[in-house]
């Protein structure tokens, strides 16, 4: 009787399902610490790296007003002057969605004390030249 009940606890024990917790990805991990500083207005020294014209490619001090970039350089911000321009919530979004496309190469490095990204290099396709793109954030204040 004892070796049944015995038989029969180690059974229940091992039947039991284990759901295992999957560790935070990089990405999460550093997302969660950004979003945990609440901060939505700030600036930061933005830079792009691009096949394209010298100016597009120029380190520009971008200021940042609840989630929206309103100043560029000290101009007022305007989408067509300002191409390329992105907030850290939209370096986030621009990020899930190469993870989600499987864009050929994703190489993002983030900001060890807030967790924005501040650095983001997307090839999408391997077989055309040129298209890559690089984001690099710094001297973030807020």
């Amino acid at each position: 009787m004892k070796s049944y009940m015995m038989s029969l606890l180690v059974f229940l024990l091992l039947s039991c399902s284990q759901e295992k917790i999957e560790p935070l990805s990089d990405f999460e991990l550093n997302k969660n610490k950004w979003e945990a500083l609440g901060v939505n207005s700030y600036s930061c020294t933005f830079q792009i790296s691009c096949f394209c014209i010298r100016e597009a490619t120029l380190p520009k001090r971008v200021q940042v007003i609840n989630g929206k970039v309103v100043k560029v350089d000290g101009a007022p911000y305007d989408d067509e002057e300002h191409w390329g321009i992105q907030t850290i919530d939209q370096l986030f979004d621009m990020i899930a969605q190469a993870e989600k496309d499987k864009v050929h190469s994703l190489d993002v490095q983030y900001n060890l004390d807030k967790g924005y990204p501040s650095s983001v290099y997307i090839d999408r396709d391997e077989m055309i030249a040129d298209e890559e793109m690089g984001y690099y954030v710094s001297d973030l204040s807020y």
